[in-house]
């Protein structure tokens, strides 16, 4: 099966470079990024990215293994995400239970 895109020329291209521009910029708050939170929330950007990228790929190449892929990584990123999740919820009531044990 052949699909053909209306300006696929310059659209997907286009696409490609927006979506390297934003991993850029999501690395650069995985590595800055102040806290652990807002460096779990880029890992899952970064990965939301591979996904689209992925799906884009799969447009530019016409190979439909690559939906595959993208959609098991989408569910291994959600298994990350839910497992940070609960990390850092575990976290967060440690630390409201340290606060009222103090006078």
């Amino acid at each position: 099966m052949t699909l053909h895109l209306a300006g696929a020329a310059w659209v997907l291209p286009l696409a490609a470079a927006l979506l390297v521009l934003s991993g850029l910029i999501t690395l650069y708050r995985l590595l800055r990024g102040p806290s652990r939170p807002d460096r779990a929330v880029a890992i899952d950007a970064l990965t939301l990215l591979a996904v689209a990228a992925m799906a884009l790929l799969c447009l530019i190449r016409g190979e439909a293994l690559f939906l595959d892929v993208a959609v098991l990584l989408a569910l291994v990123s959600f298994l990350g995400t839910a497992a940070f999740a609960f990390l850092f919820d575990d976290a967060h009531s440690q630390m409201l239970e340290k606060r009222e044990e103090r006078p």
